[in-house]
């Protein structure tokens, strides 16, 4: 009798330890997703505009803009309290289309896992560095106009 219960215990352990090792997997795999949010861009007129002064220190903000049917994707942020903005892809992995994770720190390539300091993106070329984008920081904002934004075009699939 007490092997009969120990055999159901240890069935019931099992399962429990093989729904837990379910469960974990598929958080793990939920949080490596790549799944990425943006903001919708809003233009006034021809011109993307935000405030500065609601911009965190190394804190992007990622945006989109529908293009017809194509999506282009930028961020915009502030480092040493300077505005810049950059399409959300580089030249060495766009055509996987991943873009860039935010951490503390750093942006890191989705694709190459790549760690690139916020202070060496407005020096960086190439690589796996995110391709500029022409803005202006003028009268506590800092504007994109349509045209350049319309540009990055040409890196998204």
């Amino acid at each position: 009798m007490f092997i009969g219960r120990m055999c159901k215990g240890t069935n019931f352990i099992g399962t429990y330890v093989a729904a837990i090792a379910i469960v974990a997997t598929a958080l793990m795999f939920q949080g490596c997703t790549n799944k990425r949010d943006f903001n919708k861009a809003k233009f006034n007129g021809d011109r993307f505009q935000v405030s500065s002064a609601e911009f965190k220190e190394k804190t992007p903000v990622f945006y989109s803009h529908m293009d017809g049917t194509k999506e282009i994707h930028f961020f915009v942020v502030k480092v040493n309290g300077q505005m810049y903005s950059y399409f959300d892809i580089c030249n060495s992995c766009k055509q996987h289309n991943l873009g860039y994770r935010a951490e503390k720190t750093f942006l890191q390539c989705r694709n190459c896992q790549v760690a690139i300091p916020y202070e060496e993106l407005k020096t960086g070329l190439g690589g796996c560095y995110p391709v500029p984008l022409h803005g202006k920081e003028e009268g506590g904002m800092y504007s994109i106009t349509l045209s350049e934004v319309l540009r990055g075009s040409q890196y998204f699939p």
